[in-house]
Parts: C-alpha cells; sequence; structure tokens
C-alpha cells in the first residue's frame, strides 16, 4: 500500500468494476462476477465466487458494497460501482450505479464530470479558487485540497508535469490523445492554466460511460491505483483493458 497524490493510503491491488442494480428489496445488489481478481489471470482452476458481505461506506458511492469471496483462491474482494476506485470519495465520471450515464449526460462534454474527481480543475479552468481560510465561516473545499486534487486531475489525463514520458505515451493510448500534445500541455503554469488544459483533454473524450473505464485505467497506469477488471455479464468475462495486460501477474 502506497500514497496517493492526495495524501491518502492507495492500493496497488487489481479491483472489480460491475453493475449495481435495485433488487426484489429495493436495495442495490451488485452483479457478481464468475471470476475473481487471481482467477482472471490464472485459469488453471474455475472460480467459486460468493456473495460474502456488504461493506458500509463513509464516504463516495451513496450505497453499501458488496464483498465477493473465491472460494476457489480463497480470497476476498470489494465490488466497486462503474467509476469508482479504491479509497476515492469520487468518481472519474458521473454515472447511475448500473454504469448508465445521468440524464442526457451521455453525450456532455465537462458536465458529466461535474461532482468528480475533477471537481478542482473545473473550478480552476474558470477561476474559481477553493477557500484559503476560514474568514467567512468553515469553507467545505480549502485551497490547499484543490492544489493536490488538481495535480491528480492532471497525472491522470496526462498533462501532469510529474509523470514519466513513458507513461504518459500510455496515457496517450489510453484516452487517446497524442502524447505530444499531452506533453505541450503540461508545461501549464498556474492552476487556473492547468485546470484549462486538464478541461481541453476531458472535452474531446468520447465513448459514452466506457470513459470511466479509461479514466480508471489512466489512474493505474500513473500508479494511483491497481488494475481495474471490469466484469462483463454479457460476455461472462472478467475484463481486461489491453493496456494493463502483462503488468500484473496476479498473487495470492
Amino acid at each position: 500500500m502506497g500514497e496517493s497524490y492526495c495524501g491518502r493510503p492507495c492500493s496497488c491491488s487489481p479491483f472489480v468494476v460491475t453493475s449495481y442494480t435495485t433488487g426484489a428489496g429495493g436495495e442495490l445488489v451488485a452483479e457478481l462476477p464468475a471470476c475473481c481478481p487471481i482467477g482472471c489471470v490464472d485459469g488453471s482452476r474455475a472460480c467459486r465466487v460468493v456473495r460474502h458481505h456488504r461493506r458500509k461506506r463513509k464516504s463516495g458511492p451513496q450505497h453499501s458494497l458488496c464483498v465477493a469471496r473465491c472460494n476457489t483462491h480463497e480470497t476476498a474482494f470489494t465490488l466497486y460501482p462503474p467509476g469508482y476506485a479504491p479509497y476515492r470519495r469520487q468518481s472519474v465520471l458521473r454515472l447511475s450505479p448500473a454504469g448508465e450515464a445521468l440524464g442526457s449526460e451521455e453525450h456532455a462534454k465537462l458536465a458529466a464530470f461535474s461532482g468528480t474527481l475533477f471537481d478542482a480543475a473545473l473550478d480552476a479552468a474558470q477561476g474559481r479558487r477553493w477557500s484559503r481560510d476560514s474568514g467567512d465561516g468553515v469553507p467545505e473545499r480549502w485551497w490547499s485540497t484543490q492544489g493536490r486534487h488538481l495535480r491528480l486531475a492532471a497525472a491522470i489525463v496526462g498533462v501532469g508535469r510529474d509523470i514519466g514520458e513513458k507513461v504518459r505515451e500510455s496515457v496517450a493510448a489510453v484516452l487517446p490523445f497524442g502524447a505530444l500534445l499531452l506533453r505541450d500541455r503540461s508545461q501549464a503554469r498556474g492552476y487556473r492554466a492547468i485546470g484549462k488544459a486538464v478541461c481541453e483533454v476531458l472535452e474531446e473524450l468520447h465513448g459514452g460511460a466506457r470513459r470511466a473505464l479509461h479514466l480508471l485505467v489512466c489512474g493505474h497506469l500513473i500508479g494511483q491505483w491497481g488494475e481495474p477488471l471490469l466484469w462483463d455479464s454479457e460476455r461472462g468475462v472478467l475484463e481486461r483493458s489491453p493496456f494493463c495486460i502483462g503488468e500484473w501477474a496476479g498473487s495470492g
């Protein structure tokens, strides 16, 4: 376990993303994958995945998360709703628990990122500074926090100043964007210019809800969290991004 751009713990372990839909009792129920993260890359033994318990979160998704267990590989793992990564209070894209775009935001640009971890960048691009002091009462958002979140947002979309060029090229391939363009935007100075650079990339992202998975993959490539594994119920597979294949050999 390491430390994130925002000073919070981050995990290198792969995590599973799946849809949550309303069950018969009115509570959100996760689609249970047929295999676990270990079985995703180790197909020598068939997984036996069962629901283990529900875990409440103090922040992040506004519902309990399902913790599953694979009895074959003797491992437990949390099932995250689309757009969320471990330890994150905010998602990378506004989505329903089932992974659907909210309202008319399927084809929207920056509106789809409002209320996400890109909030700091959205505000910075508009010249909206978060509070530096508590002169007008206790603020909800602090300037120091905006700086950390802005740095994270810039790294995820490949315009961060402190990410390596090989990582930037990998991010460019995922989004996809030209590495030269991202390198040029990484020269932005000042919070407002950096915010605009981040928003410029976000505005050009396409693919509806698929954008969330791409951004989660980018977060993994910069070392912010583990590899996201998407449960595809139609194909019955735990999907790995081709940009992550070969990076992880599994663990017990």
